[in-house]
């Protein structure tokens, strides 16, 4: 029989909605809606209620936490980083905070980059855009 890791889906939940310093109401409610609909019931059971109220990032760890989903296939991996992207999107903010947090969630399980660089923010080099802004500002003018 497999072991339920419900409760350590919703602390990895919780620590993405807790990730930018603050929690945002829609965070929480994205979190306990993603938790139902995996376990395909219309309310959380009660103790996993209280599990995601009494929350505390403090105690969270998040290195020890991922641990337990690290011997997961890469798709279960990436799954458990869109759950991840879903509640860091909820509040219509993507901060370096947040970004960071699933990069960290990323290196835990050791997923590489390229299995997850869709779901993260990118930073560009002004020496890039330099370049970029050269090509569009000449493209289809005659040399």
């Amino acid at each position: 029989m497999m072991k339920d890791r419900i409760d350590l889906l919703a602390d990895i939940l919780m620590g993405a909605a807790y990730s930018d310093g603050h929690l945002e109401g829609i965070e929480k409610a994205t979190v306990t809606r993603l938790l139902r609909e995996t376990q395909g019931v219309p309310t959380l059971p009660m103790d996993l209620s209280f599990r995601i109220n009494d929350f505390s990032m403090d105690e969270f760890k998040l290195r020890e936490t991922a641990a337990a989903f690290a011997k997961d296939p890469p798709e279960t991996k990436r799954a458990l980083l869109q759950l991840v992207a879903a509640v860091h999107a909820s509040d219509s903010e993507h901060d370096f905070e947040e970004d960071a947090y699933l990069r960290q969630l990323a290196g835990a399980l050791e997923l590489p980059v390229e299995a997850y660089a869709d779901l993260v923010i990118h930073i560009l080099e002004e020496v890039d855009l330099v370049d970029s802004l050269a090509r569009v500002r000449t493209a289809g003018q005659p040399g």
